[in-house]
């Protein structure tokens, strides 16, 4: 198979001269991960209660981070398909980098004006309103008004002072309509922005797709350091607006763009290697969809898309919870830290698990363990206990994601179109799983509160999971025309007779 540019095997250079430039090119990679990944570390996991702390509900709150992960549904196979057939992967990702970007930061632009804190004291209402600062997100207190009242049948000589904190429903509905453009807008490009890199890694890596998860670790131990910075710096800056605590989440932001830059600079330092890849071309796209609905791959993809549902719920509500609770911002940076801390782990050791029993049975593993954690956390009351368990998510979402990836590689050796089909499992995944997981869970913790939520989907999860094995235990004995079967398939390159 023919390189780009004379380049040589990656795996062979990098075995004989740890100096050579393919191995160069792999840190490259690795720097990339690192720097992107700092940047959904340090705006991610507070996105959630910074909505919250402008006045959205859960549900608002969903839709709108559950929106750019439904895009990814539609846009990754679709964009990955024309990385595939132009040989653009690089380009689409830079631009894909920079839109994603776009769109976060654009939020900020939108910020409440019409709230109002109104304060009881003895026999007298004040009306203070709130300012929310652009610059640093802080809330501060006006010059205050009296409501003007009947005089009283009776004087209140408590000198107790109560405080209420009163929304603009009609300027909250059209806060998330405007951030909910911004990011439909900007999410149709960057809807490839975690699969891309992937695309360009699987094509390094040729024969090797099981070591993906030794480069998608540096991503997670930079999203443990950041989010675990970021909670921290946050937490200096705190007031009590209103008789709540506020803090200036806007800080989340800046560092948001500041790894963002870095990242789409390390971008074009970045060497993908395109080949002429005669199994694609003379694979049809009918070929490939066949190939993706085989009854084997059906499940494993169904499987996938549940997963990222669980993902959607735990990494986007799960601090919004442990905030319920009285987790204060550095115990809700300490979550997310370890949390990802405890990814990075399960992304090195995903290719030996895999290798050893399987995607299928790693991927059941996973979603027994995810019944016990959410059950846990239907009943769980101390924040700490809560912290613990946020953090325990962490090696099922990284084996759950590992698995994905290289469950497509082996497919793709058979049927070529590396990005198109990498975009497939992560539409499913990370777009329709995660992002209805998100809204559907948005919706149903406005019904019926976390703790039930919690509960609900993990009873939903004992049925999947009895499903899924029945339905594998079915496969094991169905034959299909072309079996990719649940065990990595070789993919080195055999010469042609």
């Amino acid at each position: 198979m023919k390189k780009e540019d004379g380049e040589k095997d990656v795996s062979k250079l990098c075995s004989s001269n740890g100096r050579s430039k393919p191995c160069l090119t792999e840190i490259t990679y690795k720097v990339y991960y690192f720097l992107f990944y700092g940047s959904i570390g340090s705006s991610i996991p507070f996105l959630a209660v910074y909505f919250k702390q402008l006045g959205l509900s859960a549900g608002h709150a969903g839709v709108l981070i559950g929106l750019r992960l439904l895009m990814e549904f539609i846009g990754a196979p679709l964009w990955g398909w024309i990385g595939d057939k132009y040989k653009m992967q690089k380009i689409i990702l830079f631009f894909s980098v920079a839109s994603f970007s776009a769109g976060t930061l654009l939020v900020l632009v939108v910020q409440p004006e019409n709230q109002q804190c109104i304060e009881t004291r003895g026999n007298k209402t004040l009306i203070y309103p709130l300012t929310f600062l652009p610059e640093g997100g802080v809330m501060i207190l006006g010059q205050p008004t009296e409501m003007a009242s009947q005089p009283p049948r009776f004087y209140n000589k408590s000198h107790v002072t109560t405080s209420n904190w009163k929304v603009d429903e009609t300027e909250l509905k059209k806060i998330f309509f405007i951030c909910f453009g911004l990011i439909f807008v900007c999410q149709i490009l960057g809807s490839v922005v975690y699969i891309m890199p992937n695309v360009l890694l699987i094509g390094i890596l040729e024969g090797r797709s099981d070591k993906f998860g030794t480069f998608q670790m540096w991503g997670e131990c930079s999203v443990a350091v950041s989010s675990f910075l970021v909670g921290g710096v946050i937490s200096l800056y705190e007031s009590e607006v209103c008789g709540k605590i506020v803090s200036n989440y806007h800080i989340s932001f800046y560092f948001f763009a500041g790894f963002s830059a870095f990242s789409l600079v390390t971008i074009f330092f970045m060497h993908a290697k395109y080949s002429d890849d005669e199994l694609s071309q003379s694979t049809s796209i009918w070929t490939l969809a066949k190939e993706l609905l085989l009854y084997r791959n059906i499940i494993f993809i169904a499987l996938a898309f549940y997963l990222g549902v669980l993902v959607g719920l735990h990494e986007h509500f799960g601090l919004w919870y442990l905030d319920d609770l009285g987790a204060q911002p550095y115990m809700l940076g300490i979550a997310a830290g370890f949390r990802y801390a405890v990814a990075s782990l399960g992304y090195l050791f995903s290719g030996t698990i895999i290798t050893k029993i399987g995607p299928a049975p790693t991927s059941a593993v996973c979603l027994a363990l995810y019944v016990a954690i959410y059950m846990g956390f239907a009943f769980v009351l101390n924040p700490w206990i809560g912290v613990v368990l946020f953090v325990s998510q962490g090696i099922m979402y990284s084996l759950g994601w590992a698995t994905c990836v290289v469950f497509g590689a082996a497919i793709s050796s058979k049927a070529g179109f590396h990005g198109a089909i990498q975009g497939v499992l992560g539409g499913f995944h990370w777009g329709l799983g995660v992002g209805s997981g998100i809204m559907v869970s948005g919706l149903v913790i406005n019904q019926v509160g976390v703790p039930r939520t919690y509960f609900i989907f993990s009873l939903i999860s004992v049925a999947i999971l009895a499903l899924f094995l029945f339905a594998y235990w079915v496969a094991s004995f169905k034959k299909d025309t072309r079996d990719t079967g649940y065990k990595l398939i070789e993919t080195e390159e055999k010469e042609n007779p």
